[in-house]
């Protein structure tokens, strides 16, 4: 991968970490877990293993409810930090 498809990347996880923190209602977490599945495809047609791996983590958190808050956003959070980690040390190779 190139250096502005880690960007894209980056902003993709930037966006998911937005939107994460300022989830209150079933709809937008469901927006949530819609748009990391589109991330986690993208990172599997990129041969982006590692992180795949890590977005199917976050995924596996991840179960919109109707009713109730959600009881692994601490879990979602720290998984979405890793993620980002990963996507920035990649970036830095373009760095150099």
């Amino acid at each position: 991968m190139n250096k502005q498809r880690w960007k894209e990347i980056i902003q993709e996880v930037e966006a998911l970490c937005a939107i994460h923190a300022r989830i209150s209602q079933s709809a937008e977490c469901r927006e949530f877990n819609s748009r990391s599945a589109r991330l986690l495809q993208r990172l599997e047609d990129e041969g982006c293993d590692l992180l795949a791996d890590k977005m199917m983590n976050l995924l596996a958190y991840c179960s919109p409810k109707d009713l109730s808050q959600c009881d692994s956003v601490q879990r979602a959070r720290d998984a979405l930090e890793r993620l980002r980690d990963v996507a920035r040390e990649n970036l830095e190779k373009y760095k150099g």
